[in-house]
This record gives structure tokens, C-alpha cells and sequence, in this order.
């Protein structure tokens, strides 16, 4: 499914989020960016330590607001965590 926002397009698909070859992926983030477990945890698997670290520096992330971290090794550039 594609939807377009201004000038934007944002494409929902189903599969394996660890392999999106896309500019970003969203990971449903807990309030301390800690990438321990389900999603998370299979992007930081995938990805790399470099994930954690940024979301590390970043030192929270409060209900309502999102964050964006590089994709490390993944094929997605970025990750937001919301």
C-alpha cells in the first residue's frame, strides 16, 4: 500500500523489517531507546552495536516523539525510533 503525503510516499509492506532496502524503517521504541527484545532487538541484531550507541546518545525518547538513528548495517538508511 502506498500513500502520498505532500511530497512524500510512504509504502506499508509486510515481511522482514531487518531486510527493507528502504530510506527508513520505524522500530516501536520503548522510553529508554533500549534495543533489547522482538523488533528491537532483531534491528540491533541485524544492524549492529552502532544503533544502541546512537540511541544511547540520544538518552530517552518521551510517548508521542520519535528519533532517528543511522541504519549501521542495514539495508534501510535510518532508523526511527517511535
Amino acid at each position: 500500500v502506498k500513500i502520498a503525503v505532500n511530497r512524500s510516499e510512504i509504502e506499508l509492506i509486510q515481511g522482514d523489517i531487518t531486510e527493507s532496502d528502504s530510506d527508513a524503517i520505524v522500530n516501536a521504541a520503548n522510553l529508554l531507546l533500549v534495543m533489547g527484545a522482538g523488533v528491537a532487538g532483531a534491528i540491533r541484531a541485524k544492524g549492529g552495536s552502532s544503533i544502541q550507541e546512537e540511541c544511547n546518545k540520544i538518552v530517552g525518547c518521551p510517548v508521542g516523539d520519535a528519533s532517528v538513528t543511522g541504519g549501521g548495517n542495514l539495508k534501510a538508511k535510518y532508523v526511527i525510533h517511535a
